[in-house]
């Protein structure tokens, strides 16, 4: 992406020679289309998919190839954050699926807090994963049209748990991430996020849950994400960021399955 070509550099120097690197830039792809992408590209047995706004600690490829067993079927690296190197930015998450709501395992915690030789499960990862090729190729993949960007990883782990798979996170495989310390008082950088937000968190329980589960869904929880993001927001003054939105939420609930981001929000926000 232009503007975080110094931030890429740093992370494919810390990738060993001999492992295949690939990067898609496409301007004009989501993350999820440029991961599928740079996966049908790859010639290996083990997908690494890793953003670029990270970089790798020694020996952690090796770490986890180590460590895949056949019923794993995607692991996690640990991120910390990377100006506080001994606190963890992404430990994984565990999800209600009949809420939807999610909680970190040991974000904001010290790395040594974990026990290091503990590979344990979790429900998603985010940002730094990898995944076995026969797997990402029988589960078909992201979804780059129901999820094109935010919660992309969320629904490939859940479709490849549905298939007896195993998601972990190793603790000893650790990546740097150039991230904001992570705070569960929920904030927007762009107009663009607030819209795919709001719109896949109703889209993921629309698309996973049975038709009687997703209306207890709308029913009994569906309101209370809405209504923390929009005090959180209100407070924060993002007015403009409010509206997207509430306006994904809503074309969450009412659009089908399989409708694409609007070219409104996609062509005027995803750069700013």
């Amino acid at each position: 992406m232009k503007g975080r070509e110094a931030m890429l550099q740093k992370l494919l120097s810390t990738i060993p020679e001999e492992y295949e690197k690939i990067v898609v830039d496409d301007e004009d792809l989501l993350l999820a289309a440029k991961r599928n992408k740079g996966a049908k590209k790859a010639t290996g047995e083990y997908l690494l998919f890793i953003d670029d706004d990270n970089y790798l600690a020694s020996g952690v490829i090796e770490e986890m190839l180590s460590e895949f067993k056949k019923k794993i079927g995607v692991m996690g690296m640990t991120a910390c954050y990377d100006d506080k190197k001994m606190k963890v930015a992404d430990g994984g998450s565990k999800r209600n699926y009949l809420t939807g709501f999610t909680s970190g395992f040991y974000t904001n915690e010290l790395i040594y807090e974990i026990p290091y030789s503990l590979i344990y499960q979790v429900d998603e990862v985010a940002n730094a994963f990898m995944i076995p090729r026969h797997v990402f190729e029988e589960v078909g993949g992201f979804d780059e049209v129901n999820f094109p960007i935010d919660l992309d990883e969320a629904d490939l782990c859940k479709r490849i748990k549905d298939m007896g798979y195993q998601i972990v996170m190793n603790p000893k495989a650790i990546c740097y991430h150039k991230s904001q310390t992570y705070s569960p008082v929920p904030d927007f950088r762009r107009p663009f996020n607030a819209y795919t937000m709001g719109r896949n968190k109703v889209y993921y329980q629309r698309k996973h849950l049975s038709f009687i589960a997703y209306s207890v869904y709308l029913i009994c929880f569906f309101w209370m994400t809405p209504f923390f993001y929009s005090v959180s927001l209100l407070y924060r003054g993002k007015l403009k960021i409010l509206f997207y939105f509430l306006w994904g939420v809503i074309d969450g609930v009412f659009k089908p399955l399989m409708s694409k981001v609007p070219e409104a929000v996609f062509g005027n926000t995803k750069m700013e």
